[in-house]
């Protein structure tokens, strides 16, 4: 029989010659589907309601700021009408705009 070391040494060291293994076995081929192109950004400098021809703007930026402002002041002004309209309703009272509110 062997000698205690060559038993040790057997264990955790690879066999010699004939008894090592052969080419080990290739891995499975791993499929991965092509990542998808992202769309193009487009950017633009200026507000999505701005035409531009020429590159430059058809109307003037303090315009386009001046008809926001105007459009959310009309949205408040009518959102204020319809709330005081329900509260007078709950009282019993019929509710009419007085003129100057009204062209305000």
């Amino acid at each position: 029989m062997r000698s205690l070391l060559a038993a040790i040494l057997a264990l955790f060291l690879p066999a010699r010659g004939a008894h090592r293994a052969a080419v080990p076995p290739p891995l499975p081929p791993v499929f991965c589907p092509p990542a998808p192109v992202p769309p193009p950004v487009i950017t633009c400098p200026h507000p999505a309601d701005v035409v531009t021809a020429d590159g430059m703007p058809l109307v003037r930026p303090y315009v386009v700021e001046w008809e926001r402002e105007r459009d959310e002041h009309d949205r408040r002004r009518l959102q204020r009408e319809r709330r005081r309209a329900a509260v007078l309703a709950t009282l019993g009272q019929d509710y009419v705009p007085v003129p100057w509110e009204v062209a305000a």
